[in-house]
């Protein structure tokens, strides 16, 4: 058995082959390669997901027509992501994150099949890794991408979370799989790119390839820690007590606060916003009201923080 498919067999050990999956497929390299994999170690009743973006014309159709040819049919949708970010003023990015989970959500209650397997893998893990550092992330950012993670209903696994892309790329020219190359992944406008095409390869210039290890490594003491967090986080509602939220460790206060943006309209909240809403907690000297991404902001009032419109 080839290293890449043993990999896959090993992270879906013990979910059965005759259950039906969702598989997001881009028709990118790595998507076809899982899409590959899950087909010659028995998973029968796999169903294609793909979505276009709508953000490279001819390239995107072209995209779709190729999953659909390929799959011999799939769960398709286009979506309209520039003006989805406009309407929301978030990134790019970001807006197709939320289009995607979305649709997939759609395609789980058409099929009725709650799994969505992923190809995300180790060299992305790195990627994500590097990106919420510089961001100021906490553990729960650096904790990468879990390889199985509950979001509204849906199970979300990622097979190839432990497999680097050499290996992805041996695969798929031994087993000569087609795909779809997207040129979007070169540019330099955005975050990630510059960081695959500019960072690590710095990184691995300065102390060689074993930086790639320690980072996963390190991802993995994240994720059990964060774990432990969040297990004694407790349930947040639609307004934070302040009293009870001066009574907390730090580290569970800050945490309690960002759960609570997270369940919010506030786009993509990290630690500047958590911050901003933590100064509210300071009666005497703190403000009363602090503004947030989206248009948004928070306030507070009889000893309760909550959110409004700035509309």
């Amino acid at each position: 058995m080839h290293p890449l498919e043993a990999a896959v067999a090993l992270a879906l050990d013990g979910h059965s082959r005759r259950r039906a999956y969702l598989v997001g497929v881009s028709g990118g390299r790595d998507s076809m390669a899982l899409l590959h994999a899950l087909r010659a170690l028995g998973f029968a009743r796999l169903v294609v997901c793909h979505l276009d973006h709508g953000l490279r014309g001819r390239e995107s159709r072209a995209d779709a027509a190729f999953v659909r040819r390929a799959a011999g049919g799939c769960e398709s949708a286009r979506a309209r992501t520039r003006d989805f970010a406009r309407d929301r003023t978030c990134s790019l990015e970001l807006a197709a994150r939320d289009l995607r989970h979305a649709f997939f959500l759609e395609c789980a209650k058409r099929r009725r099949c709650h799994r969505l397997l992923l190809a995300h893998h180790a060299d992305d893990q790195i990627e994500t890794c590097l990106f919420q550092f510089l961001r100021g992330s906490g553990a729960a950012g650096l904790a990468g991408m879990r390889p199985v993670a509950e979001r509204d209903g849906l199970t979300i696994i990622r097979p190839m979370l432990d497999v680097p892309r050499e290996e992805i790329d041996r695969y798929v020219e031994e087993n000569r799989i087609r795909f779809r190359e997207d040129k979007s992944n070169a540019s330099g406008a955005h975050t990630r790119n510059r960081i695959r095409h500019s960072v690590i390869p710095a990184i691995r210039s300065a102390l060689g390839d074993s930086f790639r290890a320690a980072i996963l490594r390190a991802s993995e003491i994240f994720r059990s820690e964060d774990a432990w967090i969040e297990a004694n986080v407790p349930p947040v509602g639609e307004r934070l007590s302040c009293k009870v939220l001066r009574g907390m460790p730090d580290a569970i206060r800050h945490r309690a606060v960002l759960r609570w943006l997270r369940a919010s309209p506030v786009p993509e909240p990290g630690f500047a916003e958590t911050r901003r809403v933590l100064l509210l907690l300071d009666a005497g000297n703190g403000p009363s009201k602090v503004s947030l991404p989206g248009c948004l902001h928070a306030r507070r009032r009889a000893g309760e923080i909550f959110l409004g419109s700035e509309a």
